[in-house]
């Protein structure tokens, strides 16, 4: 499976459905990826909106979060999450078999992060 940089289908990411502000606010790294297509592959198959945004980087969405995936080494992400949600994009991680460091900053500035 190959994905484009056009239309996707899956579920959107509406930010403006919810009182976030600009900006990204989660980022970290998946150190178990072999690699962005992979994980972009992995994403699709669990119902997820998936495109290619770069030569070798992926945009992957769902209702709740939009990350873009970076092919660094270990595989990085940047991205939006409803904070709230933060439960779901861990479990998401978990239930594709990937380790991940995530760091999700708060509009106070704050941060917390988490690993497994």
């Amino acid at each position: 499976m190959d994905f484009t940089s056009g239309a996707a289908v899956g579920p959107r990411f509406d930010q403006g459905g919810y009182d976030l502000g600009l900006g990204n606010n989660v980022y970290g790294s998946l150190p178990s990826a072999a690699g962005a297509l992979d994980v972009a592959r992995a994403f699709r198959g669990a119902g997820w909106r998936v495109r290619r945004s770069g030569w070798t980087e992926y945009e992957v969405e769902h209702t709740y979060a939009q990350l873009e995936l970076r092919p660094d080494t270990p595989l990085r992400f940047g991205g939006v999450v409803v904070p709230g949600r933060i439960g779901d994009l861990l479990s998401a991680f978990s239930a594709l078999g990937l380790a991940h460091v995530v760091e999700l900053y708060h509009e106070d500035g704050g941060e917390t992060v988490y690993r497994s």
